[in-house]
């Protein structure tokens, strides 16, 4: 009775015996087991504490059959204890004693004869615990079962509740089916349809649901779910004729449909129904043949099987029974011969007649034949039961039951299958048991490894397993249904028993609902749980066909999930088989699907343990975790022998090459650590509920900072340090990252908790060559994130680093300092560090800086600061270098040319339109900028000496500025007229102090109202000698003449612009001063306002006359050098400007005779 299976492939059901030797003789009383009376039994029944071995059982209800008193079985519990814990999933345990038993008490028996002459089990069916019999004699008995447990050993208790006696001629029962939800059983006996209501087994009033007579069977539309439907289709085959019949709350006739034979078998899915008559199976869609006709709504399959003459006995031999059964959607089986008598052919087709799935191949004709998606179970006449699996393309065959049984008697030899409503299976069991797949129980309790009291992780402690409360939370028999077997499956995480209640998980996933038949015994045949199938597969490393089903289980089932515990569990399994087969890639993909705990896979890295993460890392034993999957990672133990080990073996003998291949597996695994630890970190980023233990998050984090970094992933370690919600464990990070000198690293995660000095100390040390790490961005990075800083304390403290070590970088930092941090500098200190470096840049900048922030010492600063104003001018101008040079001339040069177009211009107007065009300019600018402002900052005398020892002769501008703040207008007028020319500057100053921008604005003398009344005086005494006067006109009119003997044309020019603005203020005697040679022009204007000033009217007249004659005889003269110099200029209407380009036509023209162009007199 042993269970065998395919080869390669895991057993698919567990068989566990329902019913032993039940009594099925018609008594008038309600017996239990043994013969006691129901009200005994109840009295007997042992409790709860009892069955659970928590208190000694006084009496133990017998077997049936036996004959060991009680008196025997109270003084042997152990014998019995041990027979009930010996299960096997095939049923070999338990009913090979049983069987042993029963022979021994018939060789113990007055009957000779071991032959069964008393009633037999025909049919069953089960409702939850409600079991119906249906016997040969024509009884139907109502039994109730205690709730099986999956894979106990030990037979429910059960008793008889209730005997119906069918009363039609103890004819046997054919066919029970049983509708709970409906509250119907219905019973095919002697070619009768009964109806009765259940539990209580009364007949149904017949106006309701009538007799149905003449029927040879019965099918019921398996489209629906008999435990749930309110209503359903039955499909009665009677003589020749079809009916079908919509049974509810009442029964009534639908269809009726004539068929030419009688039929044999039949089965019914929605619309269609497939059915075996006595020449062909048919197919018949009910929609077609109630619209139509038969012959159009029937589809002609196979002939059956025909009686036949045996040509060795000459006997006629009549044809087993043909058999249909739903194998699916619109999906029927039938059997058929397959052309050798000893073989039999299962062939699925659709309800089109079309083959899409493989035949199953039978040894002999099936007594009897049932589905169960997706197997089909089949008993033959040895009592042998199969298992084929529809899905199987070739050999379908994978289980066999009671394939030895020759020796058993018919008592318990299997005769017939049933396909039940549901039979109320638990999934628990009393003890900390595994169903292994040979059905014994093996205690295999989760333990923990060794520890030291540090709990670390140690594979040597594999085959050391104590039972830990840090582990799991321990169980003991008094805890009632707790699904020991699936605990130690998956282990004991958060939710998992709530998946239990819920009815989810694949550890929930069976079917109980495959009933086999004996004389006088049931046996339950049920799926194995697909947990205990795919962990099956994964134990034999059939990872591929694992993962499949777990694919398709959650495909079928929406209420699963890969967070569900078994599910989970599952890919976690997986997932570590192909690490230890170093498949990282496969296992990456099963730890993301099954959510594999990231401080697991940690503990398999002890450079990950200790000293890395240390205490922060929760000990192995701690972390919730299958019995099964604990097991692989005690195997596996540290990957890098792992990764040795498996170098070995694919190079051979070669070191070299196992080295090198050592290393590369090496990267790989820590390369998928890397890409999981990813995953986890996106997970509990992206998740509304947890997916991983709150205590992980900081393990990723740390974990990944630190394989960053050894990978050179900046990038990637630069996204996780700047994420906002970050959770590197800095100490431990660091302390790391300093140790593998990884310095820059480490300088991030300072910056990401906050704490700036700790970083900037990493980088200066980088910066003065102290640390060496390239990835680190040099002093680019570091004042890009100096002047981010908040904290003037600290900013003001890397300012004071940063001037000894480059001081142009140092300007930076000191444009982002408060004026209180400014202020509180020891400026000298500062000033001698940036002298030291021999630039003025920065010390300029410096300088102005403590001014604007109100330095105490400000003057002396600001006296300093134009000094270095005037170093600066001297080296942007005055080097020896013939770019110095250029600049200079080019500054002057367009000073001139603007300066000739506008006698009016100032050089300290020149500079403000000009300072954007030149750098010097700009500094001249401010310079002058500076030396204006009233009253001074600066010690004039200081900043003159300067001036004069540094660049005397080219800032004249300056210290003309600089005398008259030192009130020696005298001899800034002397210099602005003299020695620079700038004539703007010299008539405003000696003509116009009053002038708001006249320098003479600038002399601290002349501000009154904070002077005494003897200084007062003397400020009033020198005001007088500026201004507009006749002695300063004539002053300056004097100084324009003399500069005749250098630039004659300028010198005409200042004296015209003088005589016509102060005429005034000139005597005509200024007229023996003017250069004979000089036109008229210059003194026209003058002369005429001079002759008007005139009493005698007719003098003044002749006078101007003749100067008129003589401008003209001047005139004259000049034409005539001219046109004797040059010949005279002939020009067509053709010719045009040769500036605009226009016609001249008859406009007024020049002629250039240096360049021969003609041009409008506009635009000459």
């Amino acid at each position: 009775m042993e269970a065998q299976s395919k080869d390669g492939q895991g057993e698919d059901y567990i068989l566990q015996t329902l019913a032993l030797g039940l009594e099925l003789e018609d008594n008038s009383t309600h017996t239990a087991p043994g013969g006691s009376s129901l009200e005994e039994t109840k009295r007997r029944r042992p409790s709860l504490s009892q069955r659970l071995g928590l208190q000694g059982t006084t009496e133990r209800v017998a077997s049936p059959g036996s004959d060991t008193s009680s008196k025997a079985q109270a003084s042997s519990p152990d014998k019995q204890t041990e027979a009930g814990e010996a299960f096997d999933t095939a049923g070999a345990g338990t009913a090979q004693e049983e069987l042993s038993s029963a022979r021994a008490q018939s060789s113990q028996s007055p009957v000779p004869s071991t032959k069964q002459r008393g009633p037999k089990i025909e049919c069953v069916e089960v409702a939850g615990s409600d079991v119906y019999v249906g016997t040969s004699n024509g009884h139907v008995i109502h039994y109730t079962i205690e709730t099986p447990e999956l894979g106990d050993s030990r037979i429910p208790e059960h008793f008889k509740v209730h005997t119906v006696n069918l009363k039609l001629g103890a004819k046997r029962v054919e066919q029970i089916i049983a509708f709970p939800a409906l509250c119907r059983l219905v019973v095919l006996c002697g070619s009768m349809v009964v109806f009765y209501s259940i539990p209580e087994l009364r007949p149904v009033s017949g106006s309701l649901m009538p007799t149905i007579k003449g029927v040879s069977c019965i099918a019921f539309d398996e489209r629906v779910s008999r435990s749930t439907a309110s209503a359903t289709s039955l499909c009665v085959a009677r003589m020749r004729e079809i009916n079908i019949y919509r049974m509810g709350s009442e029964l009534r006739l639908e269809q009726e449909i004539a068929i030419e034979n009688s039929v044999a078998s039949i089965c019914m899915y929605g619309s269609y129904v497939c059915l075996a008559d006595t020449e062909t199976y048919k197919i018949l869609d009910l929609a077609k043949v109630r619209t139509s006709s038969v012959e159009e709504g029937q589809l002609v399959l196979l002939p059956t099987q025909q009686p036949h003459r045996d040509p060795d006995t000459g006997r006629v031999v009549r044809p087993p029974r043909p058999r249909t059964l739903v194998v699916g959607p619109n999906e029927f089986m039938f059997l058929t011969s397959s052309g050798d008598e000893d073989t039999t052919l299962g062939v699925i087709v659709t309800a089109m007649g079309e083959a899409l799935r493989g035949t199953l191949q039978f040894s002999t004709y099936p007594k009897a034949v049932v589905y169960n998606e997706p197997f089909v179970v089949a008993v033959f006449g040895s009592g042998a039961v199969e298992v084929h699996d529809t899905r199987s393309p070739e050999q379908t065959l994978s289980q066999t039951f009671f394939g030895g049984t020759a020796a058993v008697s018919e008592l318990k030899r299997p005769r017939k299958l049933c396909l039940v409503a549901g039979l109320d299976l638990n999934t628990s069991v009393s003890r900390p048991e595994v169903i292994d797949t040979s059905g014994a129980a093996t205690a295999a309790g989760i333990g923990s490894p060794d520890e030291d009291g540090s709990g670390a992780f140690s594979p040597s402690s594999l085959h050391h397993h104590a039972t830990s409360d840090l582990d799991t939370t321990p169980w003991t028999e008094a805890l009632g249904p707790s699904l020991h077997w699936r605990r130690e499956l998956i282990g004991d995480g958060d939710g998992s028993m709530a998946d239990v209640h819920a009815g989810r998980g694949l550890g929930q996933r069976t079917s109980s609902n495959v009933i086999i038949l004996a004389n006088d015994s049931l046996y339950v045949l049920t799926q194995q749980p697909e947990l205990l199938r795919i962990d099956t597969m994964l134990k034999a490393q059939r990872i591929e066909e694992a993962v499949l089903a777990v694919d398709s289980a959650l495909a079928s089932d929406p209420s699963l999930s890969s967070h569900t515990p078994d599910v989970a569990y599952c890919l976690q399994m997986a997932g570590m088989i192909c690490l230890k087969n170093m498949l990282v890639d496969d296992a990456l993909q099963y730890f993301r699907r099954g959510e594999l705990d990231p401080r697991a896979l940690l503990h398999l890295f002890p450079d990950y343990c200790e000293p890395y993460l240390g205490q922060l890392l929760v000990p192995f034993a701690r972390i919730p975790m299958a019995a099964g999957l604990r097991q692989i990672f005690y195997e596996i133990g540290d990957v890098h022998l792992l990764a040795e080990r498996s170098a070995k073996q694919m190079s051979g003998e070669s070191e070299e090459q196992a080295s090198m291949l050592c290393k590369t597996l090496e990267h790989n695994v820590l390369e998928m650590l890397e890409h999981y630890l990813e995953h986890c970190r996106l997970q509990m980023q992206h998740h509304d509920s947890q997916v991983f233990s709150p205590d992980a998050i900081p393990v990723i984090d740390t974990a990944l900072a630190r394989l960053y970094a050894e990978n050179t992933h900046s990038n990637e370690l630069r996204a996780l340090i700047e994420t906002p919600n970050n959770a590197i464990v800095g100490d431990m990070a660091c302390k790391y990252l300093l140790k593998s000198q990884h310095y820059y690293y480490c300088s991030l995660i300072h910056i990401s908790q906050d704490d700036p000095a700790a970083a900037l100390d990493i980088w200066r040390r980088i910066l003065q060559g102290e640390y060496e790490d390239n990835r680190f961005g040099g002093l680019p990075e570091y004042l890009a994130y100096v002047v981010r800083i908040d904290n003037q304390e600290l900013l003001l403290e890397e300012y004071l680093w940063i001037i000894t070590h480059n001081v142009d970088a140092s300007l930076q930092l000191l444009a982002h300092l408060s004026d209180a941090s400014v202020t509180s500098i020891d400026a000298d200190r500062v000033i001698r560090s940036i002298e030291a470096e021999g630039h003025d840049w920065p010390l300029r900048t410096f300088i102005e800086r403590l001014i604007s922030a109100g330095h105490s010492r400000a003057t002396h600063y600001m006296t300093y600061l134009v000094n270095v104003y005037v170093r600066q001018i001297r080296d942007y101008y005055l080097k020896n270098t013939d770019e110095a040079r250029a600049r200079k001339d080019a500054l002057e040069t367009n000073y001139r040319c603007a300066q000739a177009e506008k006698l009016s211009l100032t050089f300290r107007a020149f500079l403000k339109d000009f300072c954007g065009k030149d750098e010097g300019a700009g500094l001249r600018e401010q310079l002058v900028e500076f030396l204006s402002c009233r009253p001074p900052s600066y010690d004039p005398a200081v900043v003159l000496e300067c001036i004069e020892s540094e660049a005397g002769e080219y800032l004249l501008i300056e210290r003309a500025i600089l005398l008259v703040v030192m009130d020696r207008e005298d001899d800034a007028v002397e210099l602005l007229v003299n020695k620079y020319g700038d004539y703007a500057e010299a008539e405003l100053l000696l003509l116009k102090p009053n002038a708001l921008v006249s320098l003479a604005q600038l002399n601290p003398h002349r501000q009154h109202h904070n002077l005494s009344h003897s200084d007062m005086e003397e400020a009033e005494a020198n005001q007088n000698q500026l201004g507009t006067t006749e002695t300063n006109v004539r002053r300056l009119l004097t100084m324009y003449l003399r500069l005749g003997d250098t630039d004659d044309d300028m010198a005409a020019r200042l004296v015209s612009d003088i005589l016509s603005k102060y005429a005034g203020f000139i005597n005509m005697d200024i007229l023996q001063e003017i250069p004979d040679h000089w036109p008229y022009s210059i003194t026209e204007s003058f002369v005429r306002r001079g002759l008007g000033a005139l009493n005698n009217r007719e003098q003044a007249s002749a006078i101007e006359r003749s100067l008129c004659q003589a401008r003209a005889f001047d005139t004259q003269l000049d034409y005539v050098e001219a046109t004797s110099t040059h010949m005279p200029i002939s020009l067509d209407y053709s010719q045009t400007c040769a500036k605009c380009k226009k016609l001249l036509g008859s406009s007024a023209f020049v002629y250039a005779p240096d360049t021969e162009e003609v041009k409008h007199i506009s635009c000459a």
